[in-house]
């Protein structure tokens, strides 16, 4: 359910750039997509992090871990890993594409 409403707020930030005719447009939005993925791969760690202490059981420490991870699945140390672990890979991924789109411009700019 997060994923789907960060990518709809992309595609929403994609497009206003788009539309106010903002000089790249992709670049503000991987760079958006960079700080969300940033704070949640942050949030997730902690969470994971938390789940390691002398309290009897696990909990969700923060409240973007809880929107990501929600109710619905038996929580686990090993499921907070796995979360995290897949937020880096996303942050890693629009890092990369971020690189890709900073080449690509400058190869095609005309001096």
């Amino acid at each position: 359910m997060f994923v789907m409403i960060a990518f709809s707020m992309l595609l929403v930030i994609f497009g206003l750039s788009k539309f106010f005719s903002v000089k790249r447009p992709l670049t503000l939005t991987l760079i958006v997509g960079l700080v969300i993925s940033t704070i949640s791969t942050i949030s997730l760690w902690l969470n994971y992090k938390g789940s390691f202490g002398e309290q009897d059981g696990i909990a969700i420490s923060n409240k973007i871990s809880y929107w990501i991870i929600t109710d619905g699945t038996r929580w686990s140390q090993d499921l907070f890993m796995d979360y995290f672990i897949y937020a880096f890979v996303v942050s890693i991924l629009i890092v990369l594409l971020m690189l890709i789109s900073f080449l690509a411009n400058k190869r095609t700019r005309i001096a």
